[in-house]
């Protein structure tokens, strides 16, 4: 059997905490809070100057763009400059704000790591700002700012809030320092601490929605099941129109040191209203995992602190009524395997006083998205195939079938209990299919003449619980009488111009089908990969809208001689972009029954077009763009030079020459921002700018391609192609680095993913498989082979930082074809000392 490994990481539980000024002494009056994380000043790496001076020689120095935008949580004012600055200059002295309110507005100009933004943090809210950039600013190449810049700009609105950064937390009972908070413009808030009773936690839980806040209804029936140990004021004071995460320092009271589940419900000091933000967090040092299988969970239990596995953990599945649905108890390797009932919703883990939870109906990771080829794994397979899939009602089904094993060998026959399902799902009948001497399935299934048109299945299972599958359709059809054929332009037709199509339909006896109606449909759509001889490039532009037509044709007779004529009135007249229409006529028999047949036709909007490819990823040109998950994007491994080839064609493919060809490179900014409701708690919010980056002009000789490559950092980006004789646009759109959804499948890596790599692409059974295991950080945890139905082994690891490799002895009795490697590492939690800003 060949196993087939899929690479995919879990989450890491990164956790840390902060040291406390006093450890033993709850907080008296405002409590000072720290920081969730400091920054450390990292030196700017180093630019060569002369390389960019080069680089950019002989370009001019303009202003692209002025926004808002958040940096660090802060409001910040970007400018953007075609040309990298000179770093050794006073920018207080070029660049001047002014707030026509309250007048000039201070601050320091922070120059970015690859000199083209100026930024100015910490701007006030609602206020209409006017900058000038005086003439004299300076770059690299030694190109001024030609004339004076002005801009106007009216900031954004910063409703002061506050809310917890989480909905649920689990902190270490040894390391807790902190709860976290974010906080815009809020300095002090008050906070009541309810730990919730042991013997009310299942009522609780099923009440508790997993909101970020509470509401004074609710507390009417939740606050009864908890007990009030603690309420406190807490000093915050974040920066000024700064959203900032701190942390309410807790590890100092000692009614919060005893471990449980708590709950915390806080307010802005001297504020009131109908709900209030709310987390619930745990008090625990049980690290609890969870594999959710068709029927079973597999549970992992380890020590948040060290990270080694945790034995004699009793686990409990609780419904949504609180009702105990499941129990069970880890073994020595903090193993536990439970029965999955329908209605399982919350995971219980406690031991002495230490719970953990876990909820069955939030984010998971699941194996199925990673996709492993082929069917669906059984320890036996039936293949059933016959000479053909498509029967007439009143006809006989004829059925041959091979039993095999998962590899694909013979087995010994065994009766087969078949169901034959009707199109509606309804059971026809049932018949036990018996093998011949040689192993051979052979049946004949009559259908009845008035037997349901559509898709009919044969259902059997082979023992695991899996029912497998057969298909085929039944048609109530006739051979075609008809002949219908379509023609259209032989060479791409302009926009502008309505397509015309000859149509010509007989009988297939020779006579013409004169009087025969015809019907239509015409759909168009953006033709990206135009031209078939040069595959790869792309054509038109990928911002263009309204690409996308769906017509209905109105109905056609065709004249003595069988003929018609059909022009489609065009509405893609001002299309800058190649397309391609698709004519769908059907041409209606004496009786009504229709005959369908398709043409495609190309829309060129000029005779040449330029082309675009990129020279790295892949690329399918998909003509909708999203930021989450833009398949068939090219994509680059990370910063560095992205490059291009670049076509001038025709539609026949014939590479042209041309020249002063422009070349763009865009960035495509999206300026993101937070925004908090008392309804959807922090939620993200962008703001999209496109940015001209570079330009630059080439020469395309005849016959031949020109190549161009620029600089690029993490993001998204758009490559623009325009030929400066026709004013015609070709656009590709690419992203640098990794992306956050991006697996470790040889590409990027997400920062806190482990990245698993096997030795080889394949084994056999019985052969010995060495998987490397780089986390983010040192760290203990656990990696498993496991199937669909569960895991098959795992095994304890300790990885270091530089990452380690194990072997895994592949079991010959495993026998399985969707195998996942995965692993999770768990980082040991650490006090870290952290500043403690602004206290009083």
């Amino acid at each position: 059997m060949l196993n087939k490994g899929l690479f995919l990481a879990c989450a890491l539980a990164l956790l840390s905490a902060c040291d406390s000024s006093t450890p033993d002494t709850p907080a008296a009056g405002a409590a000072p809070v720290t920081q969730a994380a400091v920054t450390e000043a990292r030196p700017k790496p180093a630019v060569d100057l002369a390389a960019l001076s080069k680089r950019y020689a002989g370009r001019e120095l303009t202003v692209i763009d002025v926004s808002e935008i958040q940096v660090d949580g802060a409001s910040t004012l970007s400018v953007s400059f075609s040309v990298p600055l000179d770093p050794e200059q006073n920018f207080g002295d070029k660049l001047h704000l002014v707030d026509s309110k309250n007048g000039k507005v201070d601050g320091a100009w922070e120059l970015s790591d690859n000199l083209t933004e100026l930024r100015l943090r910490h701007l006030e809210p609602q206020r209409k700002l006017v900058l000038t950039v005086d003439a004299g600013l300076l770059a690299v190449n030694k190109a001024k700012l030609a004339a004076e810049y002005i801009s106007r700009l009216e900031t954004r609105d910063l409703q002061a809030t506050v809310g917890f950064a989480s909905r649920g937390s689990l902190l270490p009972t040894r390391l807790a320092e902190g709860l976290p908070v974010i906080a815009l413009n809020v300095d002090k808030v008050d906070v009541e601490f309810f730990r919730v009773k042991p013997d009310s936690m299942p009522n609780f839980l099923a009440q508790w929605d997993g909101a970020s806040s509470l509401s004074s209804y609710s507390s009417e029936e939740l606050l009864p099941m908890a007990d009030l140990v603690y309420s406190g004021r807490f000093d915050l004071k974040p920066a000024r129109n700064t959203r900032e995460t701190v942390l309410l320092p807790i590890a100092g009271i000692k009614a919060l040191q005893q471990p449980g589940v708590y709950l915390a419900v806080m307010r802005a000091s001297g504020t009131y209203s109908y709900t209030q933000p709310a987390t619930l967090f745990t008090l625990s040092d049980i690290g609890l995992s969870v594999h959710r299988y068709s029927n079973r969970l597999d549970v992992f239990t380890q020590a948040l602190e060290g990270g080694k596995a945790l034995g004699d953990v009793s686990v409990d599945v609780y419904d949504d009524n609180g009702k105990v649905v499941a129990q069970g108890k880890t073994d020595s390797d903090g193993h536990a395997q439970l029965p999955l009932p329908a209605k399982a919703a919350v995971v219980l883990a406690h031991k002495d006083e230490q719970t953990s939870m876990l909820r069955l109906n939030s984010s998971a990771l699941d194996l199925a998205e990673f996709d492993i080829s082929g069917p669906q794994a059984h320890p036996l397979q039936f293949f059933i195939f016959g000479p053909r899939d498509l029967y007439r009602p009143g006809e006989t089904v004829l059925l041959n079938g091979l039993l095999r094993d998962s590899d694909g060998k013979s087995v010994k026959p065994q009766p087969i209990t078949v169901e034959v399902r009707r199109p509606d799902d309804q059971v026809s009948r049932k018949f036990v299919w018996e093998a011949d001497s040689s192993g051979f399935y052979q049946y004949q299934l009559q259908l009845a003449e008035e037997a349901p048109t559509g898709r009919w299945q044969l259902m059997f299972d082979l023992g695991d619980g899996k029912p497998q599958l057969y298909e085929f359709k039944v048609e109530d059809f006739l051979p075609e009488r008809l002949a219908l054929e379509l023609k259209g332009s032989d060479t791409p037709v302009a926009p502008a111009d309505d397509p015309q199509f000859d149509i010509t339909g007989r009988y297939l006896y020779g006579a013409p089908a004169s009087g025969n109606s015809l019907t239509g449909q015409v759909y168009v759509r953006p033709l990206r990969e135009a031209v078939a001889k040069l595959p790869g490039y792309q054509f038109g532009s990928i911002t263009e809208a309204d690409l996308k037509h769906d017509l209905e044709l109105e109905p056609v007779t065709l004249d003595a001689e069988g003929h018609a004529t059909l022009s489609v009135k065009t509405e893609w007249a001002a299309a800058k972009s190649p397309l391609q229409l698709i004519l769908q006529a059907s041409l209606q028999e004496s009786g009504g029954r229709p005959i369908t047949r398709r043409l495609v036709q190309p829309i060129w909007p000029a005779e040449q077009l330029p082309g675009v490819r990129a020279l790295f990823g892949s690329s399918t040109g998909g003509d909708d763009y999203d930021d989450e998950a833009s398949k068939g994007e090219a994509q680059t491994n990370g910063d560095g030079p992205a490059e291009f080839e670049i076509v001038m064609a025709d539609a026949a493919g014939n590479k042209l020459a041309a020249d002063n060809v422009k070349v763009r490179l865009i960035r495509e900014r999206r300026d993101y921002y937070w925004n908090y409701s008392a309804d959807d708690g922090w939620s993200y919010h962008f703001n999209e700018k496109f940015l001209n980056l570079n330009e630059e002009t080439l020469n395309i000789t005849k016959d031949s391609t020109a190549k161009i490559s620029f600089p690029v950092e993490w993001g998204p980006y758009r490559v623009e192609v325009e030929d400066p004789a026709t004013g015609m646009i070709s656009s590709l759109r690419f992203w640098a680095g990794y992306r956050w959804q991006d697996n470790t499948d040889g590409g990027a890596v997400r920062p806190d993913q482990v990245k698993l790599a096997l030795d080889k692409p394949a084994y056999n059974d019985g052969d010995t498989a060495t998987v490397t295991v780089t986390p983010p950080a040192a760290g203990k945890g656990y990696m498993l082979i496991e199937s669909s139905e569960g895991p098959l082994w795992w095994k304890e690891i300790d990885v270091p930082a530089e990452g380690k490799s194990y072997e895994i002895p592949l079991d010959k009795q495993w026998a399985r074809h969707d195998l996942y490697v995965t692993a999770l590492v768990i980082r040991p939690g650490e006090r870290k000392a952290n500043i403690t800003p602004n206290v009083p």
